[in-house]
């Protein structure tokens, strides 16, 4: 049989800027056979440059104006990675981030941007703000707002971009535009706003045309923003900025808006950079020192054809870059790359107007602000107007030899050097054991100590979120909720893992990211894997045997519910719903990334506050969701609860999804809980009633406590980081199982 040649590859991109937005869309559609395609950005919703001033303007949402990498992703069936990285290694071809272990790459793509080169001006740093990253800028901005709505109007504030370009001028107009529309609607004064653009060149706009610049001089003369040409700031002072002659420019809030330059990690990894260090590439978007990495948009500097760091030529470079990662997988010649030497550039002015220029040409209007948003926003939904495709389960792309040939039983199993390999990397268990992984044998041997009890709990599950550390944390945390439950000390894990079938170094990643994700999460507990069974399979699942220790008299149970008690809850409901819709490509990707957060937060601490306060009972919200795991808690018992709905914590977006019918395939048969509600009727129209089936991973602990303590645990709990905990109910004497909503 003969292999095709890019069977089991590892293409990963490095940042989500619109090269490779572009790039990523179309491969999507047609994703190469057997090329495990990953994205790494420390932005889950990146921002689209074209529609920044737009949004500071007030004229777009934040969601408008941000491609949400999460959800797109999702869609097409590509890994995505919130994190940043913080190096590469070309010569292991490997790529190290803040958060997770190190990705092996095949082939490498760049596309981080650039930000303002603060660091080159004594004090930039201390005393300005950067227009990128646009992360940073935003909440900057949102904060000056809330200050100059909630100041006093007698006071003058002094507001200034530093650079002579069109971020400078249309970020400066979008600013104006929008505090003075505010202040106006609330019948303020807004004359003591005062605008500046600090300028080093003799003009603005430089790149652009002698008609577009005149006419934005007219735009600052009519809108009484001050200009000042041929001030190169030298340093920067709180309050002023000083040029080389000693004259200074008295500001109240300074944003930086000059030449930008790249991150400083391709430098010191060896990739030949320009001064301002950018990725030196030749015409076919490679870099000239290492032509396994790619790099397009401002990070990029093109050898042969420089142009202006402008969003159209990183725009444009997408179909290119996908053409020749695409020849490089398969061995194909590489195709040359001649950007445009003239483009249109579309400028605001804050308002709804806009300036468009083509070389000597310039035209102007509302109709061109138009125009201008009838492209932003079709470019866009490009990225929104998202429906399901068939089959995008993590790692189904990947193509093997003779697939059908892959054996069963213990030919199943993961290979000995693999799995050698990657438990020399795992830390070791912190409590003695036995026999165990420093001691390899058939089995794991734990002495029991006198007087205690061995707590055991067991859960495995399919894979949710492509991101294998991440998913190694959460099913660990989700193992561990059992154990938290019922008050143990946890004492050990054992792992079972299930690799889908691809290479052996895709092989030894995915399970190194897993394991090393669980032991972060076990350490912080100090407990330790002590053995486990690894195999291949069509698809990952990971699962946990946990072992406890627990003192007869501390132990928690379900039962125990007494006459009086509050029910607490320690963490936000919502992630069945949440991944339902994620798995549908319609939740968006700051949802997840909040609800990811939630599941990695352990509910160590929170079981010690509860123990330590005598709880009565608890048991942590799961896969049979609140109504289910609290009838659990009335079983057998003649209690009832009343349950306060609108006191339920709700993640961000679970209520939407739950509104759009988005539910979790076992949220039907978690519905059949409803018989217990006895005053169900009255409820129905609320949708916070289908929370209560919604089903958990990694959820939180669900308590019964005086209700003398009740408020005092809540302030142990929030203090402890669970700042959704809150008392949602209590438990009544009925004569009968049941649950009174109130």
């Amino acid at each position: 049989m003969q292999l095709d040649p890019t069977a089991n590859k590892h293409l990963i991109f490095i940042g989500g800027g619109h090269a490779h937005a572009i790039a990523l869309l179309m491969m999507g559609m047609n994703k190469p056979a057997g090329v495990r395609i990953t994205l790494i950005s420390n932005l889950v919703q990146t921002p689209y440059s074209g529609m920044l001033p737009g949004l500071i303007a007030g004229h777009y949402s934040f969601d408008q104006a941000h491609i949400d990498l999460g959800r797109f992703c999702r869609y097409a069936g590509i890994d995505f990675i919130e994190d940043s990285v913080t190096g590469i290694d070309p010569v292991n071809r490997t790529v190290q981030c803040l958060n997770h272990p190190n990705f092996s790459y095949d082939l490498l793509s760049i596309d981080t941007g650039s930000t303002p080169a603060l660091s080159t001006i004594p004090g930039a740093s201390e005393f300005t703000t950067g227009v990128k990253p646009v992360k940073q800028l935003l909440e900057y901005w949102d904060d000056l707002q809330a200050r100059i709505m909630q100041g006093d109007d007698s006071q003058d504030i002094h507001i200034a971009t530093v650079g002579g370009g069109a971020s400078a001028v249309e970020v400066l107009l979008a600013m104006q535009y929008k505090l003075q529309k505010q202040l106006s609607k609330q019948q303020r004064r807004t004359n003591h706003l005062h605008f500046h653009i600090i300028c080093g060149p003799e003009q603005i706009l430089m790149d652009l045309n002698k008609r577009v610049q005149r006419r934005y001089l007219q735009v600052l003369k009519e809108r009484q923003i001050e200009l000042h040409t041929h001030f190169r700031v030298e340093q920067v002072k709180q309050g002023r900025v000083i040029n080389a002659a000693g004259e200074s420019i008295a500001l109240d809030e300074i944003f930086w808006a000059t030449t930008a330059r790249g991150a400083d990690w391709p430098a010191r990894a060896g990739l030949e950079c320009a001064e301002n260090g950018c990725i030196r590439v030749n015409d076919y978007l490679q870099s000239v020192s290492h032509p396994e990495v790619f790099a397009t948009g401002d990070i990029a500097e093109m050898i042969n054809f420089p142009r202006p760091k402008a969003g159209v030529f990183a725009v444009r470079q997408g179909a290119p870059l996908l053409r020749n990662l695409q020849a490089t997988l398969s061995g194909q010649p590489l195709s040359r790359y001649k950007p445009q030497k003239q483009f249109l550039s579309l400028i605001s002015t804050g308002d709804r107007y806009a300036v468009a220029s083509r070389g000597p040409f310039s035209l102007a209007g509302a109709w061109v602000w138009r125009w201008k948003d009838k492209i932003d926003q079709t470019f866009m939904r490009r990225f929104s107007d998202l429906t399901e495709l068939p089959d995008q389960t993590p790692g189904t792309q990947l193509k093997i030899e003779n697939p059908d040939m892959r054996c069963g039983g213990c030919g199943a199993k993961v290979g000995h050097s693999i799995l050698n390999r990657v438990l020399k990397q795992l830390p070791a268990p912190p409590t003695e054991i036995e026999i165990g992984l420093k001691r390899p044998d058939d089995a794991a041997v734990i002495d029991v100590p006198v007087g205690k009890l061995l707590v055991q709990s067991v859960d495995s599950f399919r894979q949710l979120v492509n991101d294998d550390y991440l998913f190694g944390q959460i099913a660990a945390n989700h193992a561990l909720g059992d154990i938290f439950a019922m008050g143990a000390t946890p004492h050990s894990a054992q792992a079972i893992v299930s690799v889908p079938h691809a290479s052996d170094e895709i092989v030894e990643q995915r399970l190194r990211h897993l394991l090393l994700g669980a032991s972060k999460v076990f350490s912080d507990c100090n407990i330790g894997l002590i053995g486990g069974h690894t195999s291949e399979g069509s698809e990952l699942t990971l699962g946990f045997t946990i072992n406890g220790l627990a003192d007869r008299q501390q132990l928690l149970t379900k039962q125990g519910l007494q006459p009086g008690d509050r029910l607490i809850i320690t963490k936000p409901l919502g992630t069945g719903t949440l991944f339902a819709s994620d798995m549908r490509s319609q939740a968006k990707g700051r949802w997840i990334s909040q609800a990811l957060q939630q599941m990695l937060h352990s509910n160590y601490q929170a079981s010690q506050i509860l123990s330590a306060a005598g709880a009565h009972a608890c048991t942590d919200i799961t896969g049979f969701g609140l109504l289910g795991h609290l009838s659990e808690m009335l079983e057998g018992s003649d209690m009832g609860a009343r349950l306060w709905l609108e006191n339920l914590p709700v993640m961000e977006g679970a209520l939407a999804c739950l509104r759009a019918g988005l539910l979790s395939s076992l949220h039907p048969q978690n519905r059949k809980f409803d018989h217990l509600i006895a005053n169900l009727d009255e409820f129905n129209s609320n949708t916070l009633i289908e929370l209560l089936f919604d089903p958990q991973t990694a959820g939180g602990l669900l308590a019964a406590v005086k209700a003398d303590q009740a408020d005092s645990i809540i302030e142990q709990l929030q203090a402890a980081g669970y700042s959704e905990a809150c008392i949602i109910g209590s438990v009544k004497q009925e004569g009968q199982m049941q649950v009174v909503l109130a």
